[in-house]
Protein backbone atom coordinates (compact mmCIF):
# COMPACT_ATOMS: atom_id res chain seq x y z
CA UNK A 1 0.00 0.00 0.00
CA UNK A 2 1.57 3.32 -0.73
CA UNK A 3 1.08 6.43 1.62
CA UNK A 4 -0.10 9.80 1.02
CA UNK A 5 2.89 12.16 0.29
CA UNK A 6 1.81 13.65 3.35
CA UNK A 7 2.17 11.04 5.94
CA UNK A 8 5.57 10.11 4.00
CA UNK A 9 7.21 13.59 4.46
CA UNK A 10 5.86 13.59 8.17
CA UNK A 11 7.74 9.81 8.90
CA UNK A 12 10.74 11.36 7.26
CA UNK A 13 10.93 14.54 9.41
CA UNK A 14 10.57 12.28 12.76
CA UNK A 15 13.00 9.88 11.73
CA UNK A 16 15.39 12.25 10.88
CA UNK A 17 14.73 14.53 14.12
CA UNK A 18 14.58 11.17 16.20
CA UNK A 19 17.68 10.08 14.56
CA UNK A 20 19.31 13.44 15.93
CA UNK A 21 18.17 13.55 19.44
CA UNK A 22 19.24 9.90 20.24
CA UNK A 23 22.31 10.28 18.12
CA UNK A 24 21.92 6.94 16.11
CA UNK A 25 24.84 7.14 13.37
CA UNK A 26 23.42 5.56 10.20
CA UNK A 27 24.70 5.89 6.71
CA UNK A 28 21.46 8.53 6.62
CA UNK A 29 23.79 11.10 8.53
CA UNK A 30 26.43 11.09 7.41
CA UNK A 31 28.37 13.59 5.11
CA UNK A 32 27.54 11.28 1.61
CA UNK A 33 23.95 10.98 2.63
CA UNK A 34 21.48 8.80 0.90
CA UNK A 35 20.26 11.55 -0.54
CA UNK A 36 23.32 12.60 -2.25
CA UNK A 37 24.37 10.49 -5.72
CA UNK A 38 27.53 8.11 -4.61
CA UNK A 39 31.33 8.71 -6.06
CA UNK A 40 31.37 9.09 -10.17
CA UNK A 41 34.82 8.46 -9.97
CA UNK A 42 36.61 5.25 -11.60
CA UNK A 43 36.66 2.83 -9.11
CA UNK A 44 40.17 1.46 -8.71
CA UNK A 45 40.89 -2.49 -8.56
CA UNK A 46 43.59 -2.02 -6.98
CA UNK A 47 42.66 -3.79 -3.62
CA UNK A 48 41.81 -6.57 -6.11
CA UNK A 49 43.24 -10.36 -4.97
CA UNK A 50 41.48 -13.11 -6.80
CA UNK A 51 42.21 -15.63 -3.76
CA UNK A 52 41.29 -13.55 -0.56
CA UNK A 53 37.58 -13.22 -0.01
CA UNK A 54 37.01 -9.72 2.08
CA UNK A 55 33.50 -9.78 3.73
CA UNK A 56 32.49 -7.36 6.23
CA UNK A 57 29.49 -7.22 8.73
CA UNK A 58 28.75 -4.92 11.69
CA UNK A 59 28.34 -7.63 14.95
CA UNK A 60 31.46 -10.13 16.13
CA UNK A 61 31.01 -13.46 17.72
CA UNK A 62 30.25 -14.62 20.97
CA UNK A 63 31.28 -17.54 20.76
CA UNK A 64 32.93 -20.68 18.04
CA UNK A 65 31.37 -23.48 20.09
CA UNK A 66 27.97 -24.67 17.78
CA UNK A 67 26.49 -26.18 20.20
CA UNK A 68 26.87 -23.35 22.71
CA UNK A 69 24.91 -20.31 20.61
CA UNK A 70 22.41 -19.31 19.02
CA UNK A 71 23.81 -16.17 17.50
CA UNK A 72 23.50 -16.15 13.56
CA UNK A 73 26.79 -14.45 13.45
CA UNK A 74 28.60 -17.46 15.31
CA UNK A 75 26.53 -19.58 12.54
CA UNK A 76 28.41 -18.26 9.78
CA UNK A 77 31.87 -19.26 10.83
CA UNK A 78 30.62 -22.41 12.42
CA UNK A 79 29.36 -23.85 8.92
CA UNK A 80 32.73 -23.53 7.49
CA UNK A 81 35.10 -24.64 10.63
CA UNK A 82 32.90 -28.09 10.59
CA UNK A 83 31.17 -30.46 8.64
CA UNK A 84 27.73 -32.30 9.36
CA UNK A 85 25.80 -35.24 8.58
CA UNK A 86 24.02 -33.11 5.69
CA UNK A 87 24.09 -29.87 4.39
CA UNK A 88 22.37 -27.19 2.19
CA UNK A 89 23.79 -25.71 -0.56
CA UNK A 90 22.87 -22.41 -2.37
CA UNK A 91 19.60 -21.77 -2.36
CA UNK A 92 18.09 -25.34 -1.99
CA UNK A 93 16.35 -26.35 1.14
CA UNK A 94 16.93 -30.46 0.46
CA UNK A 95 19.43 -31.58 2.72
CA UNK A 96 22.47 -33.24 0.37
CA UNK A 97 25.36 -35.51 1.54
CA UNK A 98 28.04 -34.46 3.08
CA UNK A 99 30.09 -36.43 6.47
CA UNK A 100 26.95 -39.01 5.37
CA UNK A 101 27.34 -40.36 2.29
CA UNK A 102 23.66 -41.90 2.30
CA UNK A 103 21.43 -43.13 4.84
CA UNK A 104 18.98 -45.81 5.59
CA UNK A 105 15.23 -45.17 7.40
CA UNK A 106 13.61 -47.60 9.02
CA UNK A 107 9.67 -48.18 8.35
CA UNK A 108 8.52 -46.41 11.44
CA UNK A 109 10.91 -43.92 11.00
CA UNK A 110 12.68 -44.41 14.48
CA UNK A 111 16.14 -45.78 12.90
CA UNK A 112 18.62 -44.18 10.80
CA UNK A 113 21.24 -45.72 9.45
CA UNK A 114 24.50 -42.98 8.17
CA UNK A 115 27.15 -44.50 6.06
CA UNK A 116 30.07 -41.72 6.48
CA UNK A 117 32.59 -41.05 4.20
CA UNK A 118 35.98 -43.00 4.53
CA UNK A 119 38.60 -40.14 3.82
CA UNK A 120 37.65 -37.41 6.07
CA UNK A 121 39.89 -36.00 8.70
CA UNK A 122 39.83 -33.52 11.43
CA UNK A 123 42.28 -30.24 11.33
CA UNK A 124 44.19 -31.88 13.55
CA UNK A 125 44.81 -35.18 11.38
CA UNK A 126 42.72 -37.55 13.49
CA UNK A 127 39.72 -39.55 11.34
CA UNK A 128 36.59 -38.45 11.62
CA UNK A 129 34.62 -41.87 13.05
CA UNK A 130 31.37 -42.72 14.18
CA UNK A 131 32.43 -42.67 17.74
CA UNK A 132 32.71 -39.03 16.97
CA UNK A 133 29.83 -38.89 15.81
CA UNK A 134 27.87 -40.20 18.69
CA UNK A 135 30.34 -37.58 20.91
CA UNK A 136 29.55 -34.45 19.61
CA UNK A 137 25.79 -35.18 19.71
CA UNK A 138 25.69 -36.29 23.07
CA UNK A 139 27.55 -33.72 23.88
CA UNK A 140 25.44 -31.11 22.45
CA UNK A 141 22.54 -32.78 24.29
CA UNK A 142 24.53 -31.82 27.96
CA UNK A 143 25.64 -28.89 26.97
CA UNK A 144 21.63 -27.98 26.99
CA UNK A 145 21.61 -24.65 25.36
CA UNK A 146 20.28 -24.34 21.67
CA UNK A 147 21.39 -27.37 20.55
CA UNK A 148 19.32 -29.19 23.17
CA UNK A 149 16.24 -27.62 21.96
CA UNK A 150 16.26 -29.49 18.65
CA UNK A 151 17.43 -32.84 19.93
CA UNK A 152 15.70 -32.75 23.50
CA UNK A 153 13.39 -35.57 23.97
CA UNK A 154 13.91 -37.10 20.50
CA UNK A 155 17.95 -38.63 21.28
CA UNK A 156 19.91 -39.18 24.37
CA UNK A 157 23.01 -41.02 24.86
CA UNK A 158 21.72 -44.15 24.52
CA UNK A 159 20.53 -43.50 20.80
CA UNK A 160 23.38 -44.69 19.08
CA UNK A 161 25.24 -48.02 18.03
CA UNK A 162 28.37 -47.00 16.55
CA UNK A 163 28.21 -50.60 13.74
CA UNK A 164 31.78 -49.68 12.76
CA UNK A 165 34.14 -46.79 12.12
CA UNK A 166 32.01 -45.49 9.99
CA UNK A 167 28.78 -46.79 10.23
CA UNK A 168 26.11 -45.29 12.64
CA UNK A 169 22.63 -46.40 13.54
CA UNK A 170 20.57 -43.41 15.39
CA UNK A 171 17.67 -44.99 16.98
CA UNK A 172 15.18 -41.92 18.11
CA UNK A 173 12.62 -41.96 21.09
CA UNK A 174 9.66 -41.49 18.38
CA UNK A 175 9.17 -40.77 15.25
CA UNK A 176 10.80 -36.88 14.20
CA UNK A 177 9.83 -35.54 10.64
CA UNK A 178 12.53 -33.61 9.77
CA UNK A 179 15.35 -35.44 11.59
CA UNK A 180 17.58 -35.83 8.48
CA UNK A 181 16.96 -31.54 8.22
CA UNK A 182 17.88 -31.06 11.62
CA UNK A 183 21.56 -32.66 10.81
CA UNK A 184 22.42 -29.88 8.38
CA UNK A 185 22.04 -27.56 11.67
CA UNK A 186 24.96 -25.79 12.79
CA UNK A 187 23.91 -27.42 16.19
CA UNK A 188 24.52 -30.94 14.52
CA UNK A 189 28.37 -29.71 13.37
CA UNK A 190 30.59 -33.30 14.57
CA UNK A 191 33.58 -31.77 17.03
CA UNK A 192 36.83 -34.14 17.32
CA UNK A 193 36.17 -36.32 20.52
CA UNK A 194 39.85 -34.67 21.77
CA UNK A 195 37.87 -31.93 23.13
CA UNK A 196 37.31 -34.18 25.91
CA UNK A 197 40.85 -33.43 27.08
CA UNK A 198 39.59 -29.77 27.93
CA UNK A 199 36.06 -30.49 29.40
CA UNK A 200 37.31 -28.52 32.07
CA UNK A 201 33.75 -27.54 33.91
CA UNK A 202 31.58 -26.96 31.36
CA UNK A 203 32.17 -28.94 28.77
CA UNK A 204 34.94 -27.80 27.31
CA UNK A 205 32.67 -24.76 26.03
CA UNK A 206 35.11 -22.11 27.42
CA UNK A 207 38.23 -23.76 25.90
CA UNK A 208 36.05 -23.92 22.15
CA UNK A 209 34.67 -20.61 22.67
CA UNK A 210 37.78 -19.19 20.87
CA UNK A 211 39.17 -22.32 18.60
CA UNK A 212 37.87 -24.65 16.29
CA UNK A 213 38.52 -28.67 16.42
CA UNK A 214 36.72 -29.28 13.35
CA UNK A 215 36.93 -31.36 9.86
CA UNK A 216 35.50 -28.02 7.86
CA UNK A 217 36.46 -26.62 4.52
CA UNK A 218 38.22 -23.77 6.76
CA UNK A 219 40.52 -23.71 9.46
CA UNK A 220 40.29 -20.89 12.10
CA UNK A 221 43.80 -18.51 11.31
CA UNK A 222 43.05 -15.20 13.91
CA UNK A 223 40.52 -13.77 15.62
CA UNK A 224 41.01 -10.11 16.60
CA UNK A 225 37.48 -9.42 18.42
CA UNK A 226 35.75 -6.34 16.81
CA UNK A 227 38.59 -6.14 14.17
CA UNK A 228 38.58 -9.36 12.39
CA UNK A 229 38.66 -12.73 12.23
CA UNK A 230 40.43 -14.63 9.56
CA UNK A 231 39.73 -18.41 8.02
CA UNK A 232 42.18 -20.14 6.06
CA UNK A 233 41.70 -23.01 3.90
CA UNK A 234 42.00 -26.22 4.66
CA UNK A 235 44.67 -28.08 2.61
CA UNK A 236 44.11 -31.33 3.50
CA UNK A 237 40.09 -30.96 3.08
CA UNK A 238 38.60 -34.19 2.45
CA UNK A 239 35.65 -32.97 -0.11
CA UNK A 240 36.16 -30.35 -2.92
CA UNK A 241 38.34 -27.54 -2.48
CA UNK A 242 37.62 -24.75 -1.01
CA UNK A 243 37.46 -21.23 -3.97
CA UNK A 244 38.39 -18.88 -1.85
CA UNK A 245 41.88 -19.69 0.18
CA UNK A 246 41.53 -16.72 2.53
CA UNK A 247 38.25 -15.52 3.87
CA UNK A 248 38.60 -12.01 6.25
CA UNK A 249 35.58 -11.29 7.75
CA UNK A 250 35.72 -7.35 9.08
CA UNK A 251 33.74 -6.17 11.84
CA UNK A 252 32.67 -2.87 10.64
CA UNK A 253 30.54 -0.61 12.64
CA UNK A 254 29.17 2.07 10.56
CA UNK A 255 27.27 1.22 7.37
CA UNK A 256 28.36 4.24 5.85
CA UNK A 257 32.10 3.02 6.50
CA UNK A 258 31.09 -0.33 4.98
CA UNK A 259 29.44 0.95 1.92
CA UNK A 260 32.46 3.32 0.92
CA UNK A 261 35.05 0.38 1.22
CA UNK A 262 32.93 -2.12 -0.70
CA UNK A 263 32.79 1.11 -3.49
CA UNK A 264 36.46 1.56 -3.65
CA UNK A 265 37.07 -2.32 -3.97
CA UNK A 266 38.09 -2.69 -0.35
CA UNK A 267 34.99 -5.18 0.25
CA UNK A 268 34.13 -8.08 -1.55
CA UNK A 269 30.12 -8.68 -0.34
CA UNK A 270 28.44 -6.74 2.71
CA UNK A 271 26.33 -8.80 5.51
CA UNK A 272 22.63 -8.71 4.42
CA UNK A 273 21.85 -7.27 7.36
CA UNK A 274 23.82 -4.25 7.30
CA UNK A 275 22.79 -1.78 5.18
CA UNK A 276 18.67 -0.79 5.04
CA UNK A 277 16.53 -1.32 2.32
CA UNK A 278 16.95 2.72 1.43
CA UNK A 279 20.82 2.99 1.31
CA UNK A 280 20.55 -0.56 -1.33
CA UNK A 281 18.15 1.10 -3.38
CA UNK A 282 20.43 4.27 -3.58
CA UNK A 283 23.38 2.08 -3.81
CA UNK A 284 21.49 0.39 -7.44
CA UNK A 285 23.28 1.36 -10.63
CA UNK A 286 26.71 2.16 -9.35
CA UNK A 287 29.85 1.34 -10.80
CA UNK A 288 30.82 -2.04 -9.49
CA UNK A 289 28.28 -2.62 -7.42
CA UNK A 290 25.57 -5.67 -7.68
CA UNK A 291 22.25 -6.14 -5.43
CA UNK A 292 21.50 -9.40 -4.79
CA UNK A 293 17.86 -9.75 -3.73
CA UNK A 294 15.67 -12.77 -3.63
CA UNK A 295 12.42 -13.76 -1.27
CA UNK A 296 13.46 -15.86 1.90
CA UNK A 297 12.01 -17.08 5.46
CA UNK A 298 13.65 -14.43 7.55
CA UNK A 299 11.13 -12.84 9.89
CA UNK A 300 11.55 -9.47 11.96
CA UNK A 301 9.61 -9.34 15.28
CA UNK A 302 9.58 -7.99 18.61
CA UNK A 303 9.80 -10.56 21.29
CA UNK A 304 7.77 -9.25 24.47
CA UNK A 305 9.00 -10.35 28.15
CA UNK A 306 5.70 -12.03 29.46
CA UNK A 307 7.40 -13.03 32.51
CA UNK A 308 6.65 -9.91 34.42
CA UNK A 309 5.44 -6.49 34.39
CA UNK A 310 2.94 -4.68 32.26
CA UNK A 311 3.61 -7.12 29.71
CA UNK A 312 2.81 -10.26 31.50
CA UNK A 313 -1.23 -8.90 30.85
CA UNK A 314 -1.83 -10.19 27.44
CA UNK A 315 -4.47 -6.91 27.41
CA UNK A 316 -1.63 -4.74 27.48
CA UNK A 317 0.61 -6.68 24.55
CA UNK A 318 -2.86 -6.59 22.44
CA UNK A 319 -2.89 -2.79 23.16
CA UNK A 320 0.46 -2.38 21.69
CA UNK A 321 -0.19 -4.62 18.89
CA UNK A 322 -3.28 -2.42 17.86
CA UNK A 323 -1.36 0.83 18.06
CA UNK A 324 1.49 -0.14 15.61
CA UNK A 325 0.80 1.85 12.50
CA UNK A 326 2.58 -1.25 10.18
CA UNK A 327 1.39 0.26 6.41
CA UNK A 328 3.69 3.21 7.53
CA UNK A 329 6.32 0.95 8.78
CA UNK A 330 6.42 -1.20 6.01
CA UNK A 331 6.54 1.36 3.74
CA UNK A 332 9.00 4.03 5.30
CA UNK A 333 11.26 1.38 6.63
CA UNK A 334 10.96 -1.56 4.22
CA UNK A 335 10.16 0.49 1.58
CA UNK A 336 7.73 -1.72 0.49
CA UNK A 337 9.86 -4.71 0.28
CA UNK A 338 8.45 -6.73 2.68
CA UNK A 339 5.52 -8.23 3.80
CA UNK A 340 3.31 -8.63 7.28
CA UNK A 341 2.75 -11.98 8.87
CA UNK A 342 0.89 -13.21 11.57
CA UNK A 343 3.13 -15.59 13.14
CA UNK A 344 6.29 -17.63 13.54
CA UNK A 345 6.24 -19.75 10.42
CA UNK A 346 7.32 -17.35 7.21
CA UNK A 347 4.69 -17.56 4.31
CA UNK A 348 6.52 -20.34 1.96
CA UNK A 349 6.88 -22.60 4.11
CA UNK A 350 5.01 -25.69 5.32
CA UNK A 351 2.57 -24.93 7.73
CA UNK A 352 2.31 -21.08 7.33
CA UNK A 353 -1.20 -19.91 8.26
CA UNK A 354 -2.85 -16.86 5.92
CA UNK A 355 -5.41 -16.98 8.45
CA UNK A 356 -3.17 -15.96 11.91
CA UNK A 357 -5.23 -12.89 13.53
CA UNK A 358 -3.47 -9.62 12.21
CA UNK A 359 -3.60 -6.53 14.43
CA UNK A 360 -5.27 -3.97 13.00
CA UNK A 361 -3.92 -0.18 13.19
CA UNK A 362 -6.57 0.96 16.06
CA UNK A 363 -5.82 3.97 18.76
CA UNK A 364 -9.16 4.05 20.26
CA UNK A 365 -9.03 0.10 20.86
CA UNK A 366 -5.30 0.30 22.26
CA UNK A 367 -6.35 3.02 25.02
CA UNK A 368 -9.16 1.26 26.07
CA UNK A 369 -7.51 -2.25 26.47
CA UNK A 370 -4.95 -0.04 28.64
CA UNK A 371 -7.38 1.51 30.77
CA UNK A 372 -9.10 -1.72 31.16
CA UNK A 373 -5.65 -3.35 32.33
CA UNK A 374 -5.11 -0.31 34.41
CA UNK A 375 -3.24 1.84 32.50
CA UNK A 376 -5.32 4.65 31.51
CA UNK A 377 -2.76 6.88 32.79
CA UNK A 378 0.34 5.41 30.99
CA UNK A 379 3.01 3.41 30.94
CA UNK A 380 7.23 3.17 30.49
CA UNK A 381 8.92 0.40 28.72
CA UNK A 382 12.40 -0.29 27.12
CA UNK A 383 12.74 -1.67 23.70
CA UNK A 384 16.29 -3.14 22.98
CA UNK A 385 17.64 -3.49 19.78
CA UNK A 386 21.52 -4.08 18.92
CA UNK A 387 24.13 -1.54 17.41
CA UNK A 388 24.82 -0.32 13.76
CA UNK A 389 21.41 -2.14 12.38
CA UNK A 390 19.29 0.82 10.53
CA UNK A 391 16.16 -1.49 10.02
CA UNK A 392 15.56 -2.26 13.89
CA UNK A 393 16.75 1.50 14.64
CA UNK A 394 14.37 2.77 12.16
CA UNK A 395 11.84 0.21 13.44
CA UNK A 396 12.56 1.10 17.20
CA UNK A 397 11.89 5.24 16.29
CA UNK A 398 8.87 4.42 14.50
CA UNK A 399 7.41 2.45 17.27
CA UNK A 400 8.45 4.84 20.23
CA UNK A 401 6.34 7.51 17.77
CA UNK A 402 3.11 5.17 17.18
CA UNK A 403 3.08 4.32 21.14
CA UNK A 404 3.43 7.54 22.30
CA UNK A 405 0.03 7.90 20.75
CA UNK A 406 -1.63 5.75 23.53
CA UNK A 407 0.38 7.07 26.45
CA UNK A 408 2.99 3.98 26.21
CA UNK A 409 6.61 5.82 26.41
CA UNK A 410 9.18 4.01 25.04
CA UNK A 411 12.57 4.34 25.63
CA UNK A 412 14.73 2.91 22.97
CA UNK A 413 18.33 1.22 24.49
CA UNK A 414 20.96 0.69 21.70
CA UNK A 415 23.72 -2.57 23.19
CA UNK A 416 26.90 -3.87 21.14
CA UNK A 417 25.34 -7.63 19.78
CA UNK A 418 26.82 -10.08 22.78
CA UNK A 419 25.60 -7.93 25.51
CA UNK A 420 21.92 -7.47 23.51
CA UNK A 421 22.42 -11.71 23.22
CA UNK A 422 22.97 -11.69 27.21
CA UNK A 423 20.09 -9.30 27.89
CA UNK A 424 17.14 -11.12 25.47
CA UNK A 425 18.20 -14.44 26.55
CA UNK A 426 18.65 -13.99 30.10
CA UNK A 427 15.35 -12.09 30.17
CA UNK A 428 16.23 -8.94 31.29
CA UNK A 429 14.38 -6.99 28.39
CA UNK A 430 10.85 -5.74 28.33
CA UNK A 431 11.05 -5.28 24.38
CA UNK A 432 13.63 -6.09 21.73
CA UNK A 433 13.59 -6.36 18.19
CA UNK A 434 14.74 -9.66 16.15
CA UNK A 435 15.42 -10.67 13.26
CA UNK A 436 15.25 -14.51 12.90
CA UNK A 437 15.88 -17.37 10.26
CA UNK A 438 15.06 -20.84 10.54
CA UNK A 439 18.17 -23.41 9.96
CA UNK A 440 16.07 -25.81 8.42
CA UNK A 441 12.75 -25.41 6.15
CA UNK A 442 10.43 -26.90 8.60
CA UNK A 443 7.88 -25.27 11.11
CA UNK A 444 8.73 -27.01 13.78
CA UNK A 445 12.21 -25.03 14.15
CA UNK A 446 10.81 -21.97 14.31
CA UNK A 447 7.59 -23.12 16.54
CA UNK A 448 9.70 -25.33 18.86
CA UNK A 449 11.97 -22.28 19.29
CA UNK A 450 9.27 -19.15 19.90
CA UNK A 451 6.79 -20.94 21.35
CA UNK A 452 7.89 -24.47 23.69
CA UNK A 453 8.24 -23.63 27.11
CA UNK A 454 11.72 -26.07 26.84
CA UNK A 455 13.15 -23.32 25.05
CA UNK A 456 12.81 -20.12 27.57
CA UNK A 457 15.97 -17.85 27.19
CA UNK A 458 18.91 -19.51 25.69
CA UNK A 459 16.52 -21.39 23.51
CA UNK A 460 15.75 -18.41 21.85
CA UNK A 461 11.94 -18.40 23.61
CA UNK A 462 12.73 -14.59 23.92
CA UNK A 463 9.64 -13.67 25.41
CA UNK A 464 9.87 -16.59 27.72
CA UNK A 465 6.33 -17.85 26.71
CA UNK A 466 4.50 -20.58 28.14
CA UNK A 467 1.43 -23.11 27.05
CA UNK A 468 0.72 -26.49 28.22
CA UNK A 469 -1.92 -26.41 25.16
CA UNK A 470 0.98 -25.18 22.95
CA UNK A 471 3.55 -27.55 24.21
CA UNK A 472 0.94 -30.71 23.85
CA UNK A 473 0.85 -29.60 19.99
CA UNK A 474 4.65 -29.26 19.35
CA UNK A 475 5.31 -32.15 20.85
CA UNK A 476 2.89 -34.30 18.52
CA UNK A 477 3.84 -32.50 15.59
CA UNK A 478 7.47 -33.11 15.95
CA UNK A 479 6.60 -37.10 17.18
CA UNK A 480 4.71 -37.81 13.92
CA UNK A 481 5.20 -38.16 10.11
CA UNK A 482 1.36 -37.34 9.23
CA UNK A 483 2.12 -34.36 7.21
CA UNK A 484 -1.72 -33.16 7.38
CA UNK A 485 -1.83 -33.43 11.43
CA UNK A 486 1.66 -31.76 11.32
CA UNK A 487 0.46 -28.99 9.62
CA UNK A 488 -3.05 -28.69 11.36
CA UNK A 489 -1.11 -28.65 14.40
CA UNK A 490 1.10 -25.58 13.27
CA UNK A 491 -1.95 -23.37 12.00
CA UNK A 492 -3.62 -23.72 15.66
CA UNK A 493 -0.66 -22.99 17.55
CA UNK A 494 -0.39 -19.55 15.26
CA UNK A 495 -3.51 -18.46 16.01
CA UNK A 496 -3.65 -19.40 20.08
CA UNK A 497 0.04 -17.14 19.87
CA UNK A 498 -1.43 -14.47 17.94
CA UNK A 499 -4.40 -14.24 20.52
CA UNK A 500 -1.94 -14.13 23.41
CA UNK A 501 0.63 -12.39 21.39
CA UNK A 502 4.13 -12.98 22.82
CA UNK A 503 5.91 -11.72 20.23
CA UNK A 504 4.92 -8.85 17.34
CA UNK A 505 5.46 -9.65 13.96
CA UNK A 506 6.51 -7.05 12.59
CA UNK A 507 7.67 -7.89 8.87
CA UNK A 508 8.72 -11.06 6.29
CA UNK A 509 11.38 -8.78 4.37
CA UNK A 510 13.17 -9.89 0.77
CA UNK A 511 16.33 -10.60 1.08
CA UNK A 512 18.94 -8.17 -0.16
CA UNK A 513 23.08 -8.23 -0.62
CA UNK A 514 25.24 -5.52 -1.72
CA UNK A 515 28.59 -6.65 -3.42
CA UNK A 516 31.11 -6.07 -5.92
CA UNK A 517 30.07 -7.03 -9.41
CA UNK A 518 33.58 -9.82 -9.68
CA UNK A 519 32.14 -11.89 -6.96
CA UNK A 520 30.60 -15.15 -8.49
CA UNK A 521 28.44 -17.96 -7.31
CA UNK A 522 27.25 -16.56 -4.40
CA UNK A 523 23.42 -16.88 -3.32
CA UNK A 524 20.90 -15.91 -0.65
CA UNK A 525 19.52 -18.95 1.14
CA UNK A 526 15.87 -17.99 1.95
CA UNK A 527 16.03 -20.14 4.92
CA UNK A 528 19.65 -19.11 6.64
CA UNK A 529 21.25 -15.53 5.19
CA UNK A 530 23.56 -16.17 7.43
CA UNK A 531 25.44 -19.18 5.48
CA UNK A 532 28.00 -17.32 3.42
CA UNK A 533 29.15 -20.08 1.01
CA UNK A 534 32.70 -18.86 0.84
CA UNK A 535 34.05 -22.13 0.07
CA UNK A 536 31.93 -22.06 -3.84
CA UNK A 537 32.21 -18.55 -4.23
CA UNK A 538 34.83 -16.88 -6.81
CA UNK A 539 35.74 -13.43 -7.89
CA UNK A 540 36.24 -12.93 -11.74
CA UNK A 541 37.14 -9.16 -12.89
Amino acid sequence: MRLKEQWQKKISLLVVAAFLMVGCQNYNEESESVDVPASTEPKSNENYNADVFNFATNQDIPTLDPHGSAANTSFRVTYMLYDRLVTYEGSSTEPKPMLAKDWDISDDGLEYTFHLVEDAKFHDGTPVTAEAVKYSFTRAIKVEKSAAGIFQKIIDENSFDVIDDHTIKITLKKPFAPFVSTLGTVFANIINPKLEENHGDDLGQSYLAETDMGSGVYVLDSWDRGESLVMKANPDYWGEEATMKTVNIQFVNEPSTARLMLEKGELDLLDNTMISPEVLGNMEGTDGITITESTGYQIDYMPMNIESGALSDVKVRQAIAHSINYDALLESVYLGSAERIGGAVPAGMIGYNPDAKLYDYNLEKAKSLLAEAGHAEGLTLEIAISENNEVRSNTALLLQSDLEKVGVKLDIKTYAWPTFLDLVTSGKHNFALVSWTPDYPDPDYNLWYFGHSSSKGPGFNLAFYENSKVDTLLEEARSNTDEELRISNYEEIQDIMAEEVPYIFVAQPNLQAAGREWVKGYELNPMNTWYVPFNKITKEE
